[in-house]
């Protein structure tokens, strides 16, 4: 019950995230004006905007000029609800959820940015703190364990203070906007386990490396390509919520 009722929530937030990516990059509203074919300038209505299906049925084309409006609302939607999904069947129906809730939809926004631009938006990544992060706090209250606010602030402390590190260390190899995302990530697993923060980083750079190597094989691209690294936070932030206290586990136990 807890993981269908969060993946249609996360349908009718990943219909919403196909305006944020294409309007934020470019400093435009993301609530006015409403939502018009970007070929002929149709408005489009509640018939048109119903995620997954009404790409369905017009076939990924506009239904008056019939232009190709592309695979990215489909995209964003379905990776949306499965992380929305994902989420409620790990914490069940909860302010917990919530609260990973609101960093999942700010993670696949910042992705689909940050592969397309280049860009992790600091107008995305601030929101999705000033949501999350009170959500985060709500949660420990209501769960009786306000220790919690003091390890999500310890968690963002440590991810700030390594990415702070690298980003000096790397000398313009590494964008500011990754160190603005570590400290928000690091809140979110130190409200699991302080430790987890690291692990995340862990996790993120080592599926960078290996997906960076491919391409490096595969494209015979240069080794001075650039490969953005928001992506792979994203993800190593995912993969720590599911895995990573057993990985703490087993490499304290050996």
């Amino acid at each position: 019950m807890a993981t269908a009722t969060c993946a249609l929530i996360g349908l009718l937030f990943g219909s919403f995230l196909t305006v944020v990516v294409d309007r934020v990059p470019r400093g435009k509203s993301v609530v006015r004006p409403g939502s018009v074919c970007g070929n002929c300038g149709l408005d489009l209505g509640p018939l048109d905007l119903v995620p997954v299906l009404s790409w369905l049925a017009l076939r990924g084309k506009c239904r008056q000029c019939r232009m190709s409006i592309g695979i990215e609302p489909l995209v964003l939607e379905v990776s949306t609800a499965l992380l929305f999904g994902l989420m409620g069947w790990h914490f069940g129906l909860t302010w917990r959820t919530a609260a990973f809730c609101a960093l999942m939809a700010g993670l696949v926004a910042l992705s689909w940015i940050d592969l397309h631009t280049r860009r992790l938006p600091r107008e995305i990544i601030y929101a999705t703190g000033a949501i999350g992060v009170p959500l985060l706090c709500v949660a420990a209250l209501v769960e009786h364990e306000p220790k919690r606010i003091w390890m999500l602030v310890a968690g963002a402390a440590i991810s700030l203070a390594v990415m702070a590190l690298i980003y000096w260390g790397s000398r313009g190899g590494m964008g500011d906007g990754d160190v603005r995302l570590a400290p928000l990530l690091g809140a979110y697993l130190g409200f699991l386990n302080p430790g987890l923060a690291l692990v995340g980083l862990f996790f993120g750079f080592l599926t960078g490396a290996i997906i960076g190597v491919v391409l490096l094989i595969v494209l015979k691209g240069d080794r001075k390509m650039k490969v953005p690294f928001g992506p792979f936070m994203a993800l190593g932030m995912i993969v720590t919520i599911f895995i990573g206290q057993n990985y703490v586990d087993i490499v304290l136990a050996r």
